[in-house]
Parts: structure tokens; C-alpha cells; sequence
């Protein structure tokens, strides 16, 4: 071997472990800054109600302020290109439900897939719920929704908080179940939706507890109907779908956190450490339930077959012309 390339080698040997040490040394040294956690639906709903909690406890356990940033539209495509498009850093996080990830881009051509994102973990799993007004006459119970959503196609106004969102695809599932067609409109979120259900402009809203239980509390809503396996237990008396004799829709939902693909791994380690002990702070705990939800960790291996579950149903729905955007 020539003293030149003895010598390229080593520098070569000497650079790559030169880059090694400052990438472990700046992971040592993150965050820095502040976090930004970016909400890709319109504040109010259960996504961003999830978010603001996890913030808190996020931020505590990394020394830096985690900051909600809201991004609402196109089902959430707005805000999940934001941050496919971020530097992978861990400075830029999305909080989300599956749907955002592997729904929307089946249904919309979409700046991302799913491949453009690393999940960190699950924070939350919550119910969904069928809600309309208190004070309606047409419908006051499931069995008269029904039959009223029966009595003419269309007659039945129905909102859900985005295409490809899980609030979407449990109205699809309704559909199908009642045998009949609802007029559906989409908004940029549960937020925007419940005030237009409280106002009347829209008939029924499927939402999930956490952002439904202040209305229902309040007295301005009804619920309706469970859209789960069992009952929710902060809703008693509330029966299931498939209690009611109209069969079973399971509109469980799941929430992660997920960032730009490509983070190092010394930094992403760090993320889902300090995401796992988060969400075990019985700050976090008790604060999920009294919004109606449940504080749920895992593994990003975990998040990512919950990902790819729902990828192969939506890609096989979308085949079968059964998800579009309304």
C-alpha cells in the first residue's frame, strides 16, 4: 500500500469517525430548542385535545417547550406534508391517527406516503361516538335515526372531520349498514363540526369522546350510539351499534406520533424514550381519562403494524370504489 493512500485512508477513517462523534455529541445535545408538535386538524377536536396533553408532558421530560402548532385541511394532508417536508432533526413532530398517514394518500394525491415518516409511538386510543342535537325532534334515540335516515336517501345530514379520517370511514360504515346514503359533508376538524351541530346545520356528527364529552356534559348534544366493541364507560347507559341489533362498527382510534424519515437514530432512541415516559406520567394518565380517552405507549414497531394494517384496508377499499373523498 503507497503512503498516499495509507494516508487517504486514514483521513477517510479519521472524517467518518470525526462525523460519528458530532452526530452523537449533537444528539447528546438535543433538544436545544423548542419542539414544534404539529396538529393537522382545526383546534377543539379530540386530535388537538390529545396533543396539548402529550405537549405538556413531552416537554418536561425533555427540558424544552413542545409547542402545538395547528394545520388544518384535506383531511389532514396539510399539516402531514409540513412535516414530511421538515429536516429530520426531531424538531418538527406530526400527532396523528393512521388515517392521515395511509388513508389520505389512497384517496388524494397527497406530497407524502407513508414511507416519508418514522412513528415514535402511540399516545392514545379513544371511542367514537354518534352525536346529535339535545334537543332534536326528529330522531331522539338510534332506532329513529335509522328509520329516519331510511325514510329517503340523502334526507340524513352527516359530518365527519375529513376524508380518510376514522370518523369517515365509521359514517361509511353506517352507510352501508342502515342500507341507505347520507348527505355527508367534511370539515377541517371535530371542532368546526360540533358547532355547526349545536347551530343545526348539520344533523349527526360522528366524534370521538374526549372532544364530544364537554358538549354532552353540557347538554347541548345527545349520544346516540357507541361505535365500539363494548361500551364507553364514560358514557353510561350508552349502548354499541351492534347492541342495537345493527351490527358492529369499530371505530376505536389510535394516535401517534411519528417524524420525518430519516432522523438519526441517537435522536429518534431519545424521542421514543422520553415519548414512552409521557405517557406513563400520572399527570398524563389521569388527564386522558378525564377527557374520555386512555393513555396508551408502545413501541414504534407497534405503531408502525397499526399503520400498515389500516394501509392494506384502505388500499383495498379505494380498489373497491368504497373511499373517495365526498
Amino acid at each position: 500500500m503507497t503512503i498516499q493512500r495509507r494516508q487517504i485512508l486514514t483521513f477517510g477513517a479519521l472524517a467518518a469517525a470525526g462525523s460519528a462523534l458530532s452526530t452523537s455529541a449533537w444528539a447528546q445535545g438535543f433538544p436545544s430548542k423548542p419542539v414544534t408538535l404539529v396538529v393537522p386538524f382545526a383546534p377543539g377536536g379530540n386530535t388537538d385535545i390529545v396533543a396539548r396533553t402529550v405537549a405538556v408532558a413531552l416537554g418536561k421530560v425533555l427540558g424544552q417547550s413542545v409547542v402545538v402548532d395547528n394545520r388544518a385541511g384535506a383531511g389532514g394532508s396539510i399539516g402531514a406534508s409540513q412535516v414530511a417536508r421538515a429536516a429530520p432533526d426531531g424538531y418538527t413532530l406530526l400527532l396523528c391517527g393512521a388515517g392521515v398517514i395511509v388513508t389520505v394518500p389512497e384517496m388524494v394525491k397527497t406530497n407524502y406516503s407513508r414511507t416519508n415518516f418514522a412513528p415514535l409511538g402511540l399516545v392514545n386510543k379513544s371511542s367514537m361516538v354518534l352525536l346529535s342535537r339535545k334537543n332534536e325532534t326528529r330522531f331522539r334515540n338510534f332506532k329513529e335515526l335509522a328509520a329516519y335516515a331510511r325514510s329517503g336517501e340523502g334526507k340524513l345530514t352527516a359530518a365527519h372531520s375529513g376524508p380518510g379520517t376514522p370518523n369517515h370511514l365509521a359514517l361509511l360504515q353506517l352507510e352501508s349498514l342502515l342500507k341507505t346514503k347520507f348527505t355527508i359533508v367534511s370539515y377541517k376538524g371535530s371542532g368546526p363540526a360540533l358547532v355547526d351541530l349545536i347551530g343545526g346545520q348539520i344533523d349527526v356528527h360522528f366524534d370521538q369522546v374526549p372532544s364530544a364529552l364537554p358538549h354532552l356534559k353540557g347538554g347541548n348534544l345527545q349520544a346516540l350510539a357507541v361505535l365500539g366493541p363494548t361500551q364507553d364507560p364514560l358514557l353510561p347507559g350508552v349502548q354499541t351499534v351492534a347492541e342495537l341489533g345493527f351490527g358492529n362498527i369499530d371505530g376505536t382510534t389510535y394516535v401517534g406520533v411519528l417524524a420525518p424519515s430519516g432522523l438519526p437514530k441517537d435522536v429518534q432512541d431519545k424521542l421514543v424514550s422520553a415519548l414512552a415516559q409521557a405517557i406513563k406520567d400520572p399527570q398524563t394518565v389521569n388527564s386522558a381519562r378525564e377527557l374520555g380517552s386512555v393513555a396508551l405507549s408502545s413501541t414504534p414497531q407497534e405503531f408502525a403494524q397499526i399503520l400498515e394494517a389500516e394501509y392494506t384496508l384502505a388500499a383495498q377499499a379505494t380498489k373497491d370504489g368504497r373511499l373517495k373523498v365526498d
